[in-house]
């Protein structure tokens, strides 16, 4: 996207949950071994600690979900300073957070939105799209096309896309973006993208989910326009399997990079984290930098999500 001026500082706002979702839950501090395997399509099974007979076993403290997730922002910082990051990581199986950081602050969405354009073209075709139109809503979020974006940007209204999902879905702080030729610009939560996550697993059509998460689950490592989508939670995560929207845009004032998605830390539990990470970084900071940076405040998740 042509870089362009930031429009307004981020504000605070309060989520009223529109699924399930609550903010507590006891975990384990963030040393603990990992129980994610080695593959992004196969997890292996969880290693059995050997301990000495007799010994007394000690149970960590619990870690607050804020605590994670301020180390989680610390590592990012450390590695790209001056970022703001809003952090919500969530267990769909139970709604209960396992990591929470400014999760009602507004953020630019950048391609992360075209999980939006995806549900509304489906909804718009009663959920039933031609098969070419299948492609490329496929091709749109795996290769993270934007050229595609913009089609269906175009075809289904601009803003009027963001205002349907919003309705739709009951998302509480995601705002359109002023500028209507620039879909990159949808300001969005940290916990709004959770409740699209939810919306796409629990409420679509099965086709529509098979369709969405496939394309997420396959996403190419090089995008359309050749950047590395492997940053943040694909090469933080490694032996879990994932489904990945990930967002980056160039402004102006600021680097927007965003990592998204869900994730199955074993077989047997298909998707069970929505991921989120979304950040703003210095203007012209390095994109291997930028991705550096989320990857590694997402690797301290190894330790909770099991």
């Amino acid at each position: 996207m042509t870089p362009i001026q930031a429009r307004s500082p981020h504000a605070r706002w309060t989520w009223i949950a529109a699924g399930s979702f609550v903010a507590v839950i006891s975990l384990a501090v963030l040393g603990a071994p990992s129980a994610l395997a080695t593959s992004h399509d196969q997890v292996g099974l969880d290693q059995v600690p050997e301990t000495t007979p007799g010994a007394t076993v000690v149970v960590p403290h619990p870690i607050s979900v804020t605590a994670i997730a301020q180390r989680m922002q610390a590592a990012i910082q450390a590695a790209s300073p001056g970022t703001t990051v809003g952090i919500d990581v969530v267990d769909t199986t139970t709604g209960t957070a396992v990591a929470s950081l400014n999760a009602g602050e507004q953020f630019y969405t950048a391609s992360v939105v075209k999980l939006l354009i995806a549900l509304d073209a489906l909804k718009s075709r009663n959920w039933q799209p031609a098969p070419e139109t299948a492609d490329r809503i496929g091709q749109m979020l795996s290769a993270s096309d934007d050229d595609i974006a913009d089609l269906m940007w175009d075809n289904g209204g601009n803003n009027a896309i963001i205002d349907r999902m919003v309705e739709t879905i009951g998302l509480s702080n995601t705002t359109a973006p002023e500028d209507t030729a620039q879909w990159g610009e949808t300001l969005t939560t940290p916990r709004d993208v959770v409740s699209i996550f939810h919306y796409i697993t629990t409420t679509a059509p099965a086709s529509a989910r098979d369709l969405i998460l496939g394309a997420l689950h396959n996403a190419d490592r090089t995008a359309a326009d050749g950047t590395d989508q492997y940053f943040g939670i694909p090469d933080a995560l490694t032996g879990a399997s994932w489904a990945v929207k990930q967002g980056w845009m160039d402004l102006n004032s600021s680097t927007t990079l965003d990592t998204t998605g869900l994730v199955s830390p074993a077989p047997d539990q298909p998707y069970r984290y929505a991921v989120v990470v979304l950040s703003t970084q210095p203007a012209g900071t390095d994109w291997a930098v930028a991705g550096a940076a989320l990857t590694s405040g997402v690797q301290l998740l190894h330790a909770v999500l099991r």
